[in-house]
């Protein structure tokens, strides 16, 4: 076993992601192939794993959370975040609309792509999957709420970020939005990564409760997989396909925050149509300009590859099994 780039590139991917309200990392891992054996992994960091770390059995540790996975997705991720918390924001900020078109497609063509790997659908699949869409959409189109600074509630909001995260089409960043801590956490992030110690408490606290979530989601998960994996993968269809509503690339922006360094920020919104968005009187940060000669294109090519990446990818798993099958009847 070795470090993964390839893994790595996947945690890169969902580290950028968790930086945009609105696009989940959980997504992502979904979308790559890995979502199963990350919620797997989680679960294994238990009361064996400290067992075999107390007695200095450092290989069963390592076989038991699967550390070259888990170390290499996290690697990916930690730069992910880092370039998320100086790059997305100013994508965000300076191109908002070709940003959420790219997402939203990739996220509409994956949602497509990923419906294919229940083993049957039911009626009560597409139920679930209905309840897990109109569930998204409650929540995306919610109005956040105040901020609030207790370290308590720091960690509170780490807690059900970090579930949101493992949660496709749950954004742990919107999560924030909603707890009314976005304006409160990011830049506590991005001030104590500048090396302002006077963040750590903030961010220490929203650490702890991140590890809360993480230990209880990823069992959740895990039991419901291994018992109700089409039910499971329907809900978490439906949540997909129900967040995209938050990440519509035209929307009239309701209400808006400026945090410490000055940055404009949106913090409600609705979706609209292009041509409704382009007779707006006035629009903070996404402005009027429904820019559809960028926009739709960004969104027919990125439909258009995941679409041909997925297809790309069934056809090689495909060739895989056959030739290990042979090799198996052969020996």
């Amino acid at each position: 076993m070795s470090f993964s780039i390839s893994t790595a590139a996947k945690g890169l991917g969902m580290g950028l992601a968790e930086v945009v309200p609105g696009v989940s990392g959980g997504t992502i891992a979904f979308i790559t192939g890995i979502y199963e054996k990350l919620i797997a992994s989680l679960r294994h960091i238990d009361s064996t794993a400290l067992g075999h770390l107390r007695h200095g059995r450092f290989g069963d540790l390592a076989r038991h959370i699967d550390l070259w996975f888990m170390g290499s997705l996290l690697a990916g991720m930690a730069v992910g975040l880092v370039s998320g918390v100086f790059g997305i924001t100013w994508l965000i900020e300076n191109h908002p609309l070709q940003v959420w078109a790219f997402f939203f497609a990739l996220i509409a063509a994956s949602s497509v792509m990923v419906a294919r790997d229940l083993s049957r659908f039911t009626w009560q699949a597409g139920v679930l999957m209905a309840a897990g869409a109109a569930a998204a959409l409650l929540i995306t189109s919610a109005e956040p709420g105040g901020s609030r600074s207790s370290l308590w509630f720091v960690a509170l909001s780490g807690v059900l970020a970090i579930s949101a995260l493992m949660l496709p089409g749950l954004s742990g960043s919107f999560v924030l939005l909603l707890l009314g801590m976005y304006s409160l956490v990011i830049p506590a992030v991005r001030d104590l990564l500048g090396f302002d110690l006077s963040a750590f408490p903030v961010v220490a606290a929203f650490a702890v409760g991140a590890l809360i979530g993480v230990f209880t989601m990823s069992r959740v998960l895990h039991w419901g997989y291994e018992r109700y994996r089409d039910q499971v993968l329907a809900v978490l269809i439906g949540i997909m396909v129900g967040s995209l509503n938050k990440i519509w690339p035209w929307q009239e922006v309701l209400a808006t925050e400026v945090d410490s360094s000055g940055r404009e920020s949106v913090t409600f919104s609705r979706s609209v149509s292009p041509s409704t968005f382009a007779n707006l009187e006035s629009n903070p940060v996404f402005g009027t300009d429904p820019a559809l000669g960028s926009a739709i294109p960004i969104m027919v090519v990125t439909f258009a590859a995941i679409i041909a990446i997925h297809m790309w990818a069934g056809r090689r798993d495909a060739i895989v099994a056959a030739v290990d099958d042979a090799a198996a009847h052969e020996g």
